[in-house]
């Protein structure tokens, strides 16, 4: 813990994947919970897609960043 709030820390690239990959996955999460507890809602409207593509995106786009391991990002 002590080492993220170091002067010299640096966020790597596989931490800067996970971080991405959990965004995205609380972004799809937070879209489809969106449209189950608003049952009235009439379907899965365009913010919520968008949020779900984004989310997507996020979470893709961190997986490419984990094979480069503990290189600065």
């Amino acid at each position: 813990m002590w080492r993220w709030l170091d002067d010299d820390f640096t966020l790597t690239k596989r931490q800067l994947g996970g971080l991405l990959i959990a965004a995205g996955a609380l972004a799809i999460v937070a879209m489809l919970a969106a449209e189950v507890l608003d049952s009235d809602s009439g379907g899965f409207g365009l913010v919520q897609r968008a949020g779900t593509a984004l989310g997507v995106l996020a979470a893709l786009l961190g997986l490419t960043l984990l094979p480069l391991g503990d290189r600065p990002a």
